[in-house]
Formats: structure tokens, C-alpha cells, sequence
């Protein structure tokens, strides 16, 4: 059964406008701004190149924010700059005053959906700057007295280590003038252009770059939202309508649809020159040549369901290639990890270890790479992949379809039983949690962090008050290995080992879920083409299926049966399994249902889908799994050259600086003055950075996400404290 549409008659829906529209409307548009909008359109006034209202030359510009056109289309060349000045203050006036120079800026301001206009945006980064600079000033001036009161104005300059020659000698013998030159002048104008910079040139670059990301992520799912629902006869419009009204599951992409649908609505456009507009300042190029075809096939009368289904199978393989590359990329990756944090910090570190046994002082330096820059380096490399696998990486969907957190209709709100009920829905609630908080815990398991870290610290504290190890540079050097586990590596088990064990748990129920579920849609597609009754074909499916997915289908099921709304019970389903794909998935059963009395095509659409999407994620996996492989690897090399110095190397030199000390001789080398022990403690504790780094790395390589690399971690520093404790 189809469900009635304003714009179903017309395949096209083409309106009378009462207002032409810029290029983009993007931003929240309030009631009253649309009637001005609509007023002014239909004023018997001059009208833009694009249909825009253009007012008279008494009065300023209208501002609709994201509706403004694009500068070269309303410069406002012929208008007086004291009218500018006038209406909007001598800075807004001079931004507006030269609107070519500012084009770009307007452009990247409309695609990043940011809601001010090129001259507001700039106004605010003046007045921010300016704040920034005067704040610089005032600190620089403050630190500035301060040295001048403790006469340390001097000192300072010459710490520097920058002034020298007769140059440097005639500036510090001026120590507070350099100082207030730099404080007050200086600093300002380097934070403010550093300010004005940043705000005007990377922060609309960084967002829309962002939003350009997440839509070629959304794109493939909302393709084939697209087809599922053109399949069931569903015009264009209304198409553009469901998939703008899905924003929490398609995202970004959503939000592009639903400014085609501000056009239209709105602005009186029809849909094709709706689509035209939001394709020329989509962030996205895939995106844009999509509309590009889709306008094709609109102005040629073609196959708009045709059109659709190649695109989803289009999507789908660019999505295959696009993943056989980035997982090229992540083997480079892999062998540059292991170049770069295993043979190079073995190298270093001998070679500075050799340097010291010959007099040098090496010791400050290895402690620097431990605990400094191998950790930092580390936490770089993971923050490189995580850049990397955004183009790839599945967002969390989460629908809000409460019920009783929805605005209730008039009828409803009357009621004097409502407060009644939703106070007894959330007694219910609260009940229902207290009575198991594990499954909160379970199924978000970084909650358990709010437990095990205090119960980490409170071993730690326990270890120290017990005295089983002091919290001292020279306690942990007399006893190195008892000392770091003691105060390191307990705690780290004790609060990060549950969330481990839960997260794979929970990683485990998603992927057993996504994998099955393709069987399930096909199951029930084959069953509601038979003619088998919905709550029926759920019943069928149960009967096979175990586990949680066959108590979710069960819910299902019952849910359908007492309340006849199969839109809120699958969307209901998708919250409470929370799996991206499977999200979207119920999205799209949920709303094609509406718009099709052939359910069965519409499973079968969104269990292909589903099954090809499974198969990316299964491929990655598989494929992923040697480079996993090789990290581990690499660190356990590391791991035994460490092992074969520490017990091979400092134990014969101990046994011969103690025979020395006994016998009175020295040799050309005193090795009394080689630390050994503090050698031991630096490669006990690299090894166990590394340990833990390298199994982080590992789960982002297999899993995309650094907390799945705690199931490698964890057992990689149990293993160095095992061949520590044997060997060394």
C-alpha cells in the first residue's frame, strides 16, 4: 500500500514557485524568515540572476544566512559604503564592501553548513582576534612587570641563548624593552594572526573536509535506501522527503537531502532544480556526480528505479576497491611499524649503550626515547591509521523512537493520566537498571572504566602501604621487575583487563548479529512472497535462530502483533542492537514499508545489501589478519633482543665490576660505573611500552579500533613480565 504524498502525482513535482532560490539553502530557516523570504520574493522588485529577491538601492541587503547567493551574484558594487556603514557598522561594511575577495570563504562557509553569512563570520573572527591579542598583551605585559619586580628581566633574556654580538649586547643591556617590545607587541600579532589564520583558513577547510568524509561513508547505504523505496513506486520527492527525514542513520548525506527539500518547500523550487543547486556546493565530488546523473535521468524521462539499482551495485564495488587499497596501505603501514619501532629503537638504543660503556653519558638520553618519544611516536602512528580509516570507519547510529520522549499529540497531552504514566515509565526504567546494572556495563563497556580505574589505583596504594615496593626512582632500580609490576602493570591489568573481556564480548554479539542477519531478511522475504503473514515469517525465524538475535526477533514479533506498527517495532530493533549496518537496514525496511505493499522485494533489496556489506567487513578481516601477524611479530623480536642483551651482556659485566671492586684492578674501561641496573629497568620498561603499544596498533589494524587491540596488549605484557621474571 502506498502511502499518499502532495507530490506523488508528479514523478518530477513540479510546483509553481513563488520564489526562485539560491544555489544552496542549507541552514535552519525559521517560520518567519521563510514568509519574509516568500514576501520579498513575490515584491514587485528587480530579481536576481537566480530569481532572488533583490531589494531596492534604499535599503540593505536581506540576510538569510545559508540562503545568502554566492557573492558574485549579489555584490553589491553600485551601493553606497556609507549606507554599508549605516546598516551594519563600519567592519561588517568593509567585509561587504568587497565581496569578490571573500568568495571562496562564502563557499567553503555554505558547504561546511556553518550559519552566518561571509560578512557575520568575519566580524566575529575580528572581534575574537582582537580579544585574543589584547589578552596576549595583557599577559605578556603582567609577565613583563613581574621580572622587572624580581629583577630577573636579564636572566631571562639571557636563557634564551638568542642574542649575541654587539647586537645582542646593546638588547640586553635593555632587558625590559626587549621584553615589552616582545609581551605587548610581539606576541599579540603573532597570536592574533595565528588566530585570524586558523578561524578564516583551516576551520572551515577541517569541517568541511569532515562532512565530505562522512558523506562518501553514507553515500553506498543511502543509494540504496534510495532504490528500496523507488521500488515500491515512491516518487523522486518523496524519496528526497524519507531519506532528509532518516537523519540519524544516513547523517550528512541526509542533511543534503533535506536542503532539496528546504528548496521545494520553502522556496517554491522544482525538483530538479532543487537537486541542481545542492550539487553545486555539495562538499562531496562522488555526491555531486551522483546528482549529476540522477538529474540526467529526470530531465530524459529515464528508468529512475533502473538508475538506482546500478548505482547500489556501482557503490558497492567502488567500495570493494576503495578497501582493497586502504588495505594496502595498512601492510605498508604494518612494515613501516615494525622498521620504525622495532629495528630503529634497537639500534639506537645499542648504539647509545656501547657510547656509555666508554665514559659517555647515555643514560639521560635512552630514558628520554622510553619513556618519551617511543610512547609519543607510538600514539602518533595510531593517530596516523585513525586519519587513514575514516573514509572507512562506521559511525555510531542511534535512533531516538521513545515513545513517551516524544512530543505527545493534543489529545494525549490533555490527558491527566500522561504525567501519571511516563512517571511510571521511568520508575519502570530506573528500576529496570538497578535491578541489572551489568547489561548498561555490557553493552557499553567503557562505563566499566568508571569502576576498574579507582580499582586499579586502590592496588597500587595497597602495594605502597603494604611496603611491597616504594614509589621512588631508587626503590624500583634496586628492584626493578617486582617494583613495575607492583605499581604498573597490576593496576593497568586490574583496569583495563574487564574492558577488554567485555569489549571483544560485545564486538563478538555485533559481527555474529551482522553476519547472520542477511539470512534472516532473506528468510522472511522468501516467506512474505509465499504470502506468509509478517508476524508469521518473525515466528518462522525464530524458530531456527538462538541466542540474541532470536530474542530480539521474538520481541519483534510480539511488538508487531500487540501494537500493529511494524515501522516502530523494526526501528526499535535497531536501537536496541545498536550494529551501524543493521541500523540502517531496519531504516530502510521501516520506511519502505510504508510506500509498498510488496514487502518481499523490499527484503530482498535490503538483504543483498546487508550481505554484500558483510562480506567488505569479512574481507578486511581476513586480509588484515597477516599485518596483525606481522606487528606481533616484530614486537617479540624485539622482546628477544632485549631479553638476550639484559641476561647475556650486563650479568658478565656485574660479575666482573664486583670482581674488580674485590681485587682493586681496573681495566681500561671501569665498569664499576656502568649502571646496570638502571640499564636493566630502561629495557624492562621499553619493553613493556612496547608490549602495550604494539598491541593497540594491532586491533587498530584488524579492527579499526584501538580498544580491541587490549585483547593483544594485555597478553604481550604478561609475556615480557614472564621472560623478564626467567631470564634476566
Amino acid at each position: 500500500m502506498t502511502e499518499s504524498d502532495p507530490a506523488d502525482d508528479d514523478p518530477v513535482h513540479e510546483s509553481e514557485p513563488s520564489v526562485e532560490s539560491a544555489p544552496f539553502r542549507g541552514g535552519a530557516v525559521d517560520a518567519a524568515t521563510a514568509e519574509r523570504i516568500v514576501e520579498e520574493g513575490t515584491d514587485d522588485g528587480d530579481a536576481g540572476p537566480f530569481g532572488e529577491h533583490t531589494p531596492p538601492e534604499d535599503e540593505p541587503e536581506p540576510e538569510v544566512a545559508m540562503s545568502q547567493p554566492l557573492v558574485d551574484q549579489t555584490a553589491p558594487r553600485s551601493v553606497d559604503r556609507a549606507e554599508l556603514r549605516d546598516a551594519y557598522g563600519r567592519v561588517r561594511a568593509f567585509f561587504k564592501a568587497n565581496p569578490d575577495r571573500y568568495r571562496g570563504l562564502q563557499r567553503r562557509l555554505k558547504q561546511a553548513r556553518i550559519a552566518d553569512t561571509y560578512d557575520e563570520y568575519l566580524t566575529r573572527s575580528v572581534w575574537i582576534t582582537l580579544l585574543a591579542m589584547v589578552a596576549t598583551a595583557l599577559a605578556g605585559g603582567g609577565l613583563t612587570a613581574g621580572l622587572a619586580v624580581t629583577s630577573g628581566a636579564g636572566a631571562a633574556l639571557e636563557a634564551t641563548s638568542l642574542f649575541s654580538g654587539a647586537t645582542g649586547a646593546a638588547l640586553l643591556a635593555r632587558p625590559l624593552v626587549v621584553l615589552s617590545v616582545v609581551g605587548t607587541v610581539v606576541g599579540p600579532l603573532a597570536v592574533g594572526a595565528t588566530v585570524w589564520i586558523g578561524r578564516n583558513y583551516y576551520y572551515p577547510r577541517t569541517v568541511v573536509a569532515a562532512r565530505r568524509r562522512r558523506i562518501a561513508l553514507t553515500m553506498p547505504y543511502a543509494v540504496a535506501f534510495m532504490y528500496a523505496l523507488s521500488s515500491g513506486g515512491m516518487n523522486i520527492v518523496a524519496v528526497c522527503r524519507r531519506l532528509a527525514d532518516a537523519d540519524g542513520a544516513y547523517g550528512e548525506i541526509a542533511h543534503e537531502f533535506d536542503a532539496v527539500v528546504r528548496e521545494i518547500d520553502l522556496f517554491g523550487n522544482d525538483i530538479r532544480g532543487a537537486l541542481s543547486n545542492v550539487r553545486t556546493l555539495t562538499p562531496s565530488d562522488a555526491l555531486q556526480r551522483f546528482l549529476d546523473d540522477l538529474l540526467g535521468v529526470l530531465e530524459s524521462g529515464g528508468d529512475l528505479e533502473a538508475f538506482l539499482e546500478n548505482e547500489t551495485e556501482a557503490r558497492l564495488d567502488d567500495a570493494l576497491e576503495e578497501q582493497s587499497g586502504f588495505i594496502e596501505t595498512l601492510g605498508l603501514l604494518s612494515e613501516v611499524f615494525v622498521a620504525g619501532f622495532v629495528a630503529a629503537p634497537l639500534f639506537i638504543i645499542v648504539v647509545l649503550m656501547v657510547v656509555g660503556f666508554v665514559g659517555s653519558q647515555t643514560v639521560g638520553t635512552i630514558a628520554v626515547l622510553v619513556y618519551a618519544v617511543f610512547p609519543l611516536s607510538m600514539v602518533g602512528f595510531l593517530l596516523l591509521i585513525d586519519v587513514l580509516s575514516q573514509p572507512f570507519d562506521e559511525p555510531a547510529v542511534r535512533l531516538v523512537r521513545d515513545r513517551d520522549q516524544s512530543t505527545p499529540n493534543e489529545r494525549v497531552a490533555e490527558d491527566p493520566r500522561l504525567e501519571t504514566y511516563q512517571r511510571a515509565k521511568r520508575t519502570t526504567r530506573r528500576r529496570s537498571i538497578l535491578d541489572d546494572p551489568f547489561r548498561i556495563v555490557a553493552r557499553q563497556p567503557t562505563l566499566s572504566l568508571l569502576l576498574t580505574v579507582p580499582a586499579g589505583l586502590l592496588v597500587a596504594a595497597g602495594v605502597v602501604g603494604l611496603g611491597y615496593a616504594e614509589p621512588t626512582i631508587a626503590g624500583v632500580l634496586s628492584r626493578p621487575l617486582e617494583a613495575t609490576v607492583a605499581l604498573a602493570v597490576a593496576p593497568v591489568l586490574v583496569a583495563t583487563g574487564p574492558l577488554a573481556v567485555l569489549h571483544e564480548r560485545e564486538r563478538r554479539r555485533s559481527r555474529a548479529i551482522a553476519e547472520r542477519f542477511p539470512d534472516v531478511l532473506g528468510i522472511l522475504a522468501s516467506a512474505n512472497q509465499m504470502g506468509v503473514d509478517l508476524v508469521d515469517a518473525f515466528d518462522l525465524v525464530t524458530r531456527w535462530a538462538s541466542g540474541t538475535l532470536a530474542d530480539e526477533l521474538a520481541t519483534v514479533r510480539n511488538d508487531i502483533a500487540w501494537n500493529h506498527d511494524v515501522t516502530g517495532a523494526l526501528l526499535a530493533l535497531a536501537d536496541r542492537l545498536a550494529v551501524p549496518q543493521l541500523t540502517r537496514t531496519m531504516v530502510l525496511i521501516a520506511e519502505g514499508s510504508r510506500s509498498t505493499g510488496e514487502l518481499h522485494k523490499l527484503l530482498a533489496i535490503a538483504a543483498n545489501d546487508t550481505r554484500a556489506r558483510a562480506k567488505i567487513a569479512r574481507e578486511r578481516r581476513q586480509e588484515v589478519g597477516s599485518y596483525v601477524a606481522i606487528v606481533i611479530l616484530g614486537f617479540l623480536v624485539y622482546l628477544f633482543v632485549i631479553v638476550m642483551i639484559a641476561s647475556s651482556f650486563f650479568a658478565p659485566i656485574a660479575e666482573q665490576a664486583a670482581a674488580a671492586d674485590a681485587t682493586g684492578t681496573e681495566g681500561p674501561v671501569s665498569l664499576a660505573s656502568i649502571p646496570v641496573d638502571t640499564y636493566r629497568t630502561l629495557f624492562l620498561h621499553s619493553a613493556l611500552i612496547q608490549a602495550f603499544g604494539s598491541g593497540l596498533l594491532a586491533g587498530k589494524l584488524a579492527e579499526n579500533d584501538a580498544i580491541s587491540g587490549l585483547k593483544y596488549s594485555l597478553p604481550l605484557v604478561i609475556v615480557t613480565v614472564v621472560a623478564f621474571a626467567l631470564f634476566v
